[in-house]
């Protein structure tokens, strides 16, 4: 077993345990192994698997992640005993760890997978002990029912319900198991229980339904034709699910009254009738007229809010045996946990859903964070820093360093209209196209305008881009700066003046004007002076009190800012965070920036 154990900081003496491709480290509530530390950035850190290897990797943080006092610069495999440090939390890890003691913290992938029986593999027939002779009679047939089939009202008459003509009703809400003083046989009473293992250990809807009619037969000697009808979620009409006739039955198709079913699941309650031939309800039902229905019982599927999603009904064609009212009590007993198993099958379905759609994202962000910078320029007289952080999991901020002839340094920043995957799919599409016409066009100009015209003819809709190519030439000293539609950068000057540049030849975003010509203007810049490009999520962060960061606040925080470029977008993003203070940031955040070295 794998495990974190944290041996220094907050929350020390946890241990976390490690469970699939990849685990999140970081402050933020949807991560793995949530760190409680106003330094540890939102998603820190990860640990990804691969085939019995673990690799530790930074996620671009504030404030770096250690390992074995060594900061991460690239994605590092991980050994037994390594120490991973994340700001003043200190941890060990340990592939042969013990998690006797595991962290209530631990959520994500370590707690989800620590229930099979809700994210494992479906229930198998082995694992449901039930006798096989309570599922199995030689005198039962079952109709083939291998694609279930929307209920046609017209194979029943449509008569008003007359109350007074129920012999038995009992209030399925109230029924949650099986009065053992009200039964006449134990072998009832024991049918019934086997039942009730079986729906609860069954996790397929379609699997147990058969099976129970099959031993509602055996429960009922007199029961000729029986069925389950279930509604569908997206349409809310009633579904057949089961049938089953008995051997021997006149019938060739099961009767189905509209009129017993729907006053079963309005009232919630079990109908019995004893003589449906006589039964003033049934008179005009032509379906149990020709099929010489002689009793009748219709219990509801009543679910955890009380109302019905279905209903079991069985029927005898014999006139020497009716139903009673001791078997309409044992039937709603069992479609009551009929109900609450079919709930609990249908909640394994969609949480398997939902485990497949975070392998998805968990993807989808491997996916993204590749196609972000593995590292920083490394270039004579300048340094380089950025932050990155989506708002979900997966954004469309992008940014990248391109090299290019002539030793110079192209730096793009984007922001993609939306959030989420479909975002995200476009920033994948733009990183590739960017790189294609930067390094193929001298020109930023002309590159913009052909990375343009290739989004505005690519049929991705109405969606539209903004985006910073910066060209820096450490040569000579200067940048030249194209704007598609983006917050211009800022300059911050020696002096420690701030200044926004290229303002005037901005143009439009991209995939608006499919033959927009771009404009570029050239930027000197002195010893010590930086540039910081950013997306909105910077400067429209929101605070409680509904105000936004601002430019204004991002100006004055870089004039503040004496440190290298690295401290700068720390201050910023520390500065952004203090603001917004236990506000969600609603947008992806992305900072680029450069400096130029002191003589």
């Amino acid at each position: 077993m794998t495990v974190l154990k944290v041996v220094k900081g907050s929350n020390a003496g946890a241990v976390f345990e490690l469970h699939g491709e990849r685990t999140l480290l970081g402050r933020h509530p949807n991560c793995h192994v949530v760190l409680d530390n106003g330094a540890v950035s939102r998603h820190h850190a990860q640990i990804l698997e691969s085939h019995g290897s673990y690799f530790l990797e930074d996620l671009r943080s504030r404030n770096g992640t250690y390992l074995n006092d060594e900061q991460l610069d690239v994605r590092t495999e991980l050994s037994d005993g390594d120490e991973i440090r994340v700001c003043d939390i200190v941890m060990l890890f340990e592939m042969h760890g013990s998690s006797t003691t595991p962290s209530s913290a631990s959520t994500g992938v370590a707690e989800r997978s620590s229930h099979p029986s809700i994210y494992g593999e479906r229930a198998t027939r082995e694992q449901i002990d039930v006798p096989e002779d309570l599922f199995t009679d030689e005198s039962v047939e079952a109709l083939p029912t291998s694609k279930a089939y929307a209920l046609d009202e017209s194979i029943a008459a449509e008569v008003p319900f007359e109350s007074s003509s129920v012999i038995g009703m009992v209030d399925a809400r109230r029924r949650t198991g099986v009065d053992s003083n009200a039964m006449q046989s134990e072998l009832k009473l024991q049918a019934v229980l086997e039942i009730t293992r079986a729906l609860g250990r069954e996790l397929e809807v379609d699997a147990v339904l058969p099976k129970v009619l099959a031993a509602l037969f055996r429960i009922f000697p007199q029961a000729s034709q029986g069925f389950i009808l279930l509604k569908d979620p997206d349409t809310s009409k009633l579904v057949v699910k089961a049938t089953r006739v008995r051997k021997g039955s006149e019938a060739e198709s099961v009767a189905v009254s509209m009129t017993v079913v729907r006053q079963a699941m309005e009232s919630t309650q079990g109908l019995l009738s004893e003589n449906a031939q006589e039964d003033s309800r049934f008179k005009q039902s032509a379906s149990l007229s020709k099929m010489e229905i002689r009793s009748v019982m219709c219990a509801p599927l009543v679910g955890q809010d009380g109302e019905a999603i279905g209903v079991i009904q069985v029927v005898t064609q014999r006139t020497s045996t009716v139903f009673s009212e001791n078997d309409l009590d044992l039937l709603v007993s069992v479609a009551s946990q009929a109900a609450l198993a079919i709930e609990n099958a249908e909640l394994h379905e969609q949480l398997l859903v939902q485990r497949e759609l975070e392998r998805d994202l968990d993807f989808a962000t491997q996916v993204q964070l590749g196609f972000l910078p593995k590292s920083r320029p490394k270039i004579e007289h300048y340094a380089f820093s950025d932050y990155y952080e989506a708002a979900l999991r997966i954004g469309g901020d992008y940014f990248d360093y391109i090299a290019l002839p002539g030793g110079r340094m192209a730096v793009t920043l984007g922001d993609v209209a939306g959030k989420g995957m479909p975002a995200a799919l476009l920033m994948a599409r733009l990183y590739s196209s960017a790189r294609y016409q930067l390094l193929t066009t001298a020109d930023p100009a002309v590159a913009m305008a052909g990375l343009n015209h290739e989004i505005s003819s690519s049929g991705l809709g109405h969606r539209f881009i903004t985006m910073l190519m910066i060209v820096l030439d450490p040569e000579k000293h200067e940048f030249t700066l194209v704007n598609a539609g983006h917050l211009s950068p800022l300059v911050k000057r020696c002096d420690g003046t701030v200044v926004a540049v290229g303002r005037e030849q901005s143009g439009l975003p991209l995939g608006i004007v499919p033959d927009q010509e771009f404009k570029s203007s050239a930027h000197a810049l002195y010893p010590g002076e930086s540039v910081l490009a950013y997306t909105d999520g910077v400067t429209e962060a929101m605070n409680q009190q509904r105000e936004i960061y601002g430019r204004k606040r991002l100006e004055d925080c870089m004039s503040t800012q004496t440190g290298d470029i690295d401290q700068m977008v720390k201050a910023v993003i520390s500065d952004v965070e203090t603001f917004v203070g236990e506000n969600t940031l609603r947008d992806d955040t992305c900072i680029v920036g450069f400096q130029r070295a002191e003589d």
